[in-house]
């Protein structure tokens, strides 16, 4: 057992403090001196239970786990649950009087609900938007038993209208998660490609982004609210700068804001493009992508599934540089990519920056301009280093794609579509 210090016999363990009988005190100085532990009559029986006390660790509380975490539908049970996981700990570790509020497409898991009407039961605010799709499910019935529809009350759930998003014209495809207070943090924002759904888990490859930041928590909740209202109109287009992050929200009119970003990108020093995408039947971004293959950048593309003309675009032969590498990624029809993110290492916007682009956004006509979405922007090479590990696995296990692939074998498993195919498919639960 080791020692406190001893003077003018007082010994001193930490923060605790107690008066070693002075009879004793010569003795523990000497047994200190020949390099033996101090027993129970050297230092008293209160000195010892002090000792054993300041010895033992204290617990470490948890804290809210920021940066990216990233499931894998093929790995074990808690590997195919990681982002489940977070946003369990999430919902459980927000405090009584705290909110929580959820924007979410496909909401069919009930074990999901009962952690949302367990935090009610804390007197947490629960406050839910979900696309009309999910009003058979029995999740929200679940959840709308418990919570309400009454806007007025602290904790409820609304759906958008039937047939269309609550702010854009076709459904509301957000996946997003905010807490007012969680794990001792303020502020906290969950971006997600993933459904709440048993397929997202054991499926599909996603993502999910954990940040704090109180102007993007705002951002995003002032945005919330916009959907909660379902004032429809298509040109929405809000742009937020908070800090170091860019926010998007959706429907745009026209126009992409991914398009406008590849524009600023230079191919000088070798500038290397990544992106996951789980539907990718934008022309306008296949295009500026050989293009800037043409130019000099090294351009890698994984997708689960990819339009007839965005795919022709991408490997388009005559570049100085081979065309973007394209692959796709369902396994087996099974384990298939879902992410929808874009790495970029090199020249943007006049200087060398490490950019992450993240979000439920497809790239797709309707995403953009017919979808409520919403996408975050950051340059931060700790972020882009991360994301860099899962892509360098979801590469690793596609396949290389051409437009000579795109015949009936690659269109009947869905890997290749028709450019106007229905992207509210069961292919995106």
């Amino acid at each position: 057992m080791g020692t406190g210090l001893l003077a003018t016999g007082v010994a001193v363990q930490g923060d605790v403090a107690f008066a070693a009988p002075p009879a004793h005190a010569g003795a523990a100085a000497s047994v200190r001196a020949a390099g033996h532990d101090v027993d129970a009559q050297a230092f008293g029986r209160t000195g010892l239970v002090g000792l054993r006390a300041a010895k033992k660790k204290k617990k470490k509380k948890p804290s809210v786990r920021l940066g990216p975490i990233f499931n894998a539908p093929t790995g074990s049970k808690s590997k195919q649950g990681a982002i489940d996981t977070q946003i369990t700990q999430l919902i459980a570790g927000a405090p009584k009087g705290a909110a929580i509020y959820v924007a979410m497409y496909h909401f069919y898991t009930k074990s999901l609900a009962t952690q949302l009407i367990n935090a009610k039961k804390r007197k947490v605010n629960v406050r839910v938007v979900l696309d009309h799709d999910s009003a058979g499910a029995a999740a929200y019935k679940t959840l709308k038993k418990s919570l309400g529809s009454n806007r007025k009350k602290s904790s409820w759930v609304t759906l958008c209208a039937k047939d269309r998003g609550c702010i854009a014209s076709q459904f509301n495809h957000n996946k997003f998660f905010l807490f007012s207070t969680t794990l001792g943090s303020k502020n906290v924002v969950l971006q997600t490609s993933a459904n709440a759904t048993d397929v997202a888990r054991e499926q599909q490859w996603n993502d999910a982004l954990t940040l704090k930041s109180a102007s993007v928590y705002a951002a995003y909740r002032h945005y919330f609210y916009d959907l909660a209202k379902q004032h429809h109109t298509g040109n929405y287009h809000r742009i937020v700068h908070a800090g170091k992050y860019r926010v998007d929200f959706f429907p745009w009119a026209a126009d992409d804001p991914i398009s406008q970003d590849l524009d600023k990108v230079s191919c000088t020093g070798g500038t290397h493009i990544r992106i996951v995408m789980g539907f990718f039947f934008w022309k306008p971004i296949a295009q500026r992508l050989w293009k800037l293959d043409d130019e000099g950048c090294r351009v890698q593309v994984v997708v689960g599934s990819v339009g007839k003309s965005a795919l022709r675009e991408l490997t388009r032969p005559g570049g100085r540089h081979g065309g973007p590498e394209v692959r796709y990624l369902p396994e087996g029809g099974q384990a298939y990519e879902h992410s929808k993110y874009l790495l970029l290492d090199g020249r943007y916007q006049g200087k060398n920056q490490k950019v992450l682009i993240t979000g439920s956004v497809n790239y797709t006509n309707v995403a953009f301009h017919a979808h409520d979405e919403a996408m975050i922007t950051i340059a931060d090479a700790a972020l882009e280093k991360s994301y860099v590990t899962n892509f360098a696995t979801v590469f690793g296990r596609g396949k290389a794609l051409t437009y000579a692939d795109a015949g009936a074998r690659l269109a009947a498993t869905g890997v290749v579509r028709s450019d106007n195919a229905d992207e509210s498919s069961a292919a995106d639960d």
